[in-house]
């Protein structure tokens, strides 16, 4: 491995571009197919202690909806909302739900209106927001026609408080024409991953937070000035999630389909990385998140009592040739956030996902004022190339595994710093790296 380290640092521009275009070349193989799962498909998203909301895809037909206890007590959805595009065959009801109470088990119960026989039923719980700690899963790259079951069902049993998607949770460029995927096509991937993905037809419901990276956008590496349809990528998106703010009192919307979460002492903030984002290359001051989007994260780092994970579709410092990062690609911006977060007493913690594996970088007190970290996560299950993360410099990582996998963070949050523990979980639930940290 140390022989592939030196060679691999010897490469030269055109050498590194070659492997570049290597490694994309075996990304894009015929992978094996993965059957679509039956029935409907159903993700809680944003809660709270009280309320929760429900993104459930299924065929175009009517349905009731909904929650019990196991004492028998019923609650019916403060609103439901159904959600279509033109003939597509499965639509997405959206159904809303106050008035519940933290640990306690609850039962979403799908209903045939005609019959009203149960479709389906599913338990979940609220959040308890009196917890100074939290345990969340960092997810990213699914594409499904790599999916396998044991690493959700590994997840699952785990029992993280929330789950944060944080880029490619559909591949929904794939297969789509040179310009990416426009709106009936987003819909029909979105459709087809949601029918596969084994997280959505778990009995346990996990509430799920969600931000995008390219493929989820709609179009490989790309970025607002290059790709169509970015407002109707926001709406697919949001459509197939469930993010309302209006019924989540720990949720609050920024820019784009950017996100900020609020569980007591933890702050954490879901950045839109392709909705302002410019060129590759680009020197303007705000050229990856834009100008508003990078105000309003920093003044709720500035407000936050306790530290905040900046989570972001691509990496934050590693600055490898053939993937995308902020230094990398924008390296004004960059430069110019970490002169904002020197002058932040405020503490931050990094999260991202993209390159198809996980590591863990120590982040040096020189470039935010602190000693800190960024830990990336990737892939729950797509293309993995062997010898990496060895092969790719990165001075600052201090653990990594190449095998696809999550990270699952238990975290301590105090006034003035944080504390937890990240342990990088593969399918069969062996460990690959485990790690405690404070910051």
């Amino acid at each position: 491995m140390e022989i592939q380290r030196r060679h691999f640092l010897k490469l030269g521009v055109f050498q590194a571009v070659a492997l570049s275009t290597t490694l994309k070349a075996k990304a894009q193989t015929t992978p094996h197919f993965v059957p679509p799962r039956q029935g409907a498909s159903i993700l809680q998203g944003a809660t709270d202690d009280t309320r929760t909301q429900f993104s459930i895809l299924h065929e175009r037909s009517d349905l009731e909806v909904f929650v019990s206890n196991s004492q028998g007590q019923q609650w019916l959805p403060d609103e439901v909302r159904p959600l279509s595009f033109g003939n597509h065959p499965k639509k997405i009801t959206k159904a809303f739900f106050s008035n519940l109470v933290p640990n306690e088990n609850f039962y979403l119960n799908l209903i045939d209106p005609t019959t009203k026989q149960a479709i389906d039923v599913r338990e979940f719980q609220t959040l308890d927001l009196s917890k100074s700690s939290i345990r969340f899963a960092l997810c990213s790259c699914m594409n499904e026609k790599e999916h396998s079951a044991d690493i959700w069902n590994n997840m699952v049993k785990n029992k993280p408080d929330v789950l944060f998607f944080i880029g490619d949770s559909v591949y929904a460029d794939s297969g789509a024409g040179k310009g990416g995927a426009d709106p009936a096509y987003l819909w029909k991937r979105f459709c087809e991953a949601r029918s596969t993905l084994e997280i959505y037809y778990s009995k346990k419901l996990i509430p799920i937070f969600a931000t995008w990276d390219d493929h989820d956008f709609g179009l490989n590496d790309t970025n607002s000035r290059e790709y169509a349809w970015v407002k109707e990528s926001q709406t697919n998106f949001l459509s197939f999630f469930a993010q309302d703010e209006s019924h989540c009192q720990i949720l609050e919307k920024g820019p784009g389909i950017s996100s900020a979460i609020k569980l007591r002492n933890h702050l954490f903030i879901l950045l839109d990385d392709r909705s302002f984002r410019e060129k590759r290359g680009s020197r303007e001051r705000y050229a990856h998140w834009g100008q508003e989007q990078e105000t309003w994260m920093l003044n709720l780092v500035r407000r936050s009592a306790g530290p905040s994970w900046l989570m972001n579709g691509s990496q934050f410092f590693p600055a490898v040739p053939w993937k995308e990062s902020v230094s990398g690609d924008h390296p004004a911006q960059f430069a110019a956030f970490l002169q904002e977060l020197k002058s932040i007493p405020n503490k931050v913690i990094f999260a991202s996902g993209d390159v198809h594996y996980s590591e863990v970088s120590r982040i040096e007190p020189e470039a935010v004022g602190y000693q800190t970290y960024e830990l990336t996560s990737s892939s729950i299950h797509s293309k993995n190339f062997p010898g990496v993360p060895d092969i790719i410099p990165n001075g600052r990582r201090i653990a990594g595994t190449g095998q696809k996998n999550y990270i699952l963070v238990e975290s301590e949050a105090l006034e003035a710093s944080s504390s937890f523990r990240a342990t990088s979980f593969a399918g069969n639930n062996t460990v690959k790296f485990q790690m405690d940290f404070k910051v």
